[in-house]
């Protein structure tokens, strides 16, 4: 029996396509995720977020990929038996959040699922911090003070030593108030140099993306380390064997199917949050897959 020349084409397509989606890829230098183990002082990096559940939603290909799997305990004193060296070759992750998200009076519930979504993240008990403060309450139709934001995270910033913020652009993602109110309030933190801070503070924005692309699914990933692939070819054939160094595009993190796995877990954990159109976004968002990040610079 002949097979169609189209199903031998599809067939043949299918060990390509899986090996796509295997393996994370890292573009260009966001953050430091090879810095030089000799100085032993990782950095710290700060996620701020404006709502339980923003952490898996938005940034989960991030916080996978800056702490590995098996660096994953809920407490630094709960032991772990990973090897001495992760504490020195991977970033310390913190994480802020400035609600409880009790728009719907789950906040109490909310709060929990937080902490049941990090310790699957493996942010420890440690080192992440929700906030209910009457300034900073859920609200689909309020902006929050960007002064009250930069005095709040200034004083995380300067008590642990935080030397990289990330969160929301001017955009929010999803176009939330109290995300683009994050953005604000970091800008006007990295504007108002406060001092306390021991060293150079930088920031970065999860970059938004439109709504046509924005809902691809495994599509945006495969396109994503295609790109790369074929500019890096191209780039050898112009430039010779110093082409494949080229970095094309970034920065981004690509999540590999590892990391979208844990990330959909840690979803998971907010039991509150699971409506259908929950289930498709983690279908189709490349947000679960992809994060594209922007460096916040302060225009004086």
């Amino acid at each position: 029996m002949t097979i169609p020349l189209g199903l031998y084409v599809i067939l043949a397509s299918v060990p390509v396509l899986v090996s796509l989606l295997l393996q994370p890829l890292h573009l260009g230098l966001v953050f430091p995720l090879d810095f030089n183990t000799t100085h032993n002082t990782p950095p710290r990096i700060l996620l701020l977020t404006a709502h339980p559940d923003d952490e898996t939603f938005f940034f989960g290909p991030t916080l996978t990929s800056l702490i590995p799997s098996f660096a994953t305990p809920a407490s630094e004193s709960s032991g772990n038996n990973a090897p001495d060296t992760v504490t020195l070759t991977f970033p310390q992750i913190y994480s802020l959040c400035l609600s409880v998200g009790n728009a719907d009076g789950l906040g109490d519930i909310r709060r929990r699922e937080l902490g049941d979504s990090l310790d699957v993240l493996g942010v420890a008990e440690e080192r992440r911090w929700i906030l209910d403060k009457f300034e900073f309450q859920d609200d689909m139709h309020a902006r929050w003070d960007a002064s009250l934001i930069a005095d709040t995270v200034y004083k995380y910033v300067a008590d642990y030593n935080i030397s990289i913020i990330l969160t929301f652009d001017p955009y929010g993602v999803s176009g939330h108030p109290n995300h683009i109110s994050l953005y604000h309030g970091i800008s006007h933190l990295l504007a108002a140099s406060p001092a306390g801070i021991r060293h150079p503070l930088v920031a970065y924005s999860l970059k938004s993306k439109p709504v046509i692309t924005k809902y691809i699914g495994i599509l945006g990933p495969m396109l994503i380390k295609l790109k790369v692939i074929f500019s890096r070819a191209l780039n050898i054939l112009v430039n010779g064997t110093n082409g494949s160094k080229v970095v094309p595009v970034g920065p981004v993190i690509v999540a590999g199917i590892k990391e979208y796995r844990r990330t959909v877990i840690a979803a998971l954990q907010h039991q509150s949050q699971r409506v259908w159109f929950r289930w498709l976004y983690m279908a189709f968002s490349q947000y679960m897959w992809i994060n594209e990040w922007e460096r916040i610079h302060v225009i004086a």
